[in-house]
C-alpha cells in the first residue's frame, strides 16, 4: 500500500479569502482622504506690506481680500490656493500717502482693482511647504514661490508666510528725488481660514 505523504489541513475557503484580502490590504497604498475646501475669514487674519524710502518707511494692510483652499489635511502638497486682494483697500495711516499708492503711480486701482494670487503646485512635507503661484499684480504676472507654514485642526486652516516682490518686475516704476523708495517690498500674511 503506498504512502500518500503527510496530509496538510484543508483551509475553509472563507477563511482563506480573508486571508488573501488581508494580505492585499496591508500592501495596498492608503486611500485618498476626502479633499476639504477652506474660506478665508479675513476678520481673522492679516495681510501687511512693508516698503522703504529715505525719509520714512511705510507700513500698511489690506482691509479686504478673500480666498479659498482645497487640500487633503493629510498630503499638503495637494493643495490649491486662490486669493484675491482689494487693491484699494490699502491703508498706511496717511490719507494723502493711502491715495497716492492708489493713483497710476502705484496700484493704478481705476484699471487695476485687484491683486490675485493662485497656486501653479505645492512641495515639501510636513508643516512648512514652498506654494509656487501666479501673482498678478497691475497686470501683470509672475510666478513667484512663497514659504508657508501651515497648520490644520479641527475643520480649520491657518497657514503664515512672507514674500518679497520686486516693484519693477510689475510695472510699478515710480521714482521720487527727495525720497527715493526701495524697490523690493515685503508682504507678510496670516490665513485663518474654516471649512464650510
Amino acid at each position: 500500500m503506498k504512502s500518500r505523504g503527510p496530509v496538510r489541513p484543508r483551509v475553509p475557503t472563507t477563511a482563506l479569502s480573508l486571508l488573501i484580502l488581508l494580505w492585499a490590504g496591508a500592501w495596498a497604498p492608503a486611500a485618498w482622504a476626502e479633499p476639504l475646501r477652506f474660506r478665508i475669514v479675513p476678520e481673522q487674519s492679516e495681510l501687511t506690506v512693508h516698503a522703504t524710502s529715505r525719509l520714512m518707511d511705510a507700513d500698511g494692510t489690506f482691509g479686504r481680500f478673500s480666498g479659498e483652499v482645497t487640500v487633503d489635511p493629510q498630503d499638503l502638497t495637494t493643495a490649491k490656493v486662490n486669493v484675491t486682494v482689494d487693491a484699494a483697500s490699502i491703508d498706511t495711516g496717511i490719507g494723502r500717502r493711502d491715495r497716492h499708492l492708489r493713483s497710476e503711480d502705484f496700484f493704478h486701482v481705476e484699471r487695476f482693482p485687484t491683486v490675485t494670487f493662485e497656486s501653479v503646485r505645492v512641495e515639501g512635507a510636513g508643516r512648512r511647504v514652498i506654494v509656487v503661484g501666479r501673482l498678478t499684480l497691475r497686470g501683470v504676472t509672475r510666478e513667484m514661490i512663497v514659504p508657508v507654514e501651515v497648520s490644520i485642526a479641527g475643520g480649520r486652516l491657518e497657514a503664515r508666510g512672507s514674500l518679497d516682490i520686486r516693484r519693477s518686475d510689475h510695472a510699478i516704476t515710480y521714482r521720487s528725488f527727495m525720497n527715493p523708495i526701495g524697490e523690493m517690498v515685503r508682504i507678510v500674511f496670516t490665513f485663518r481660514a474654516v471649512a464650510p
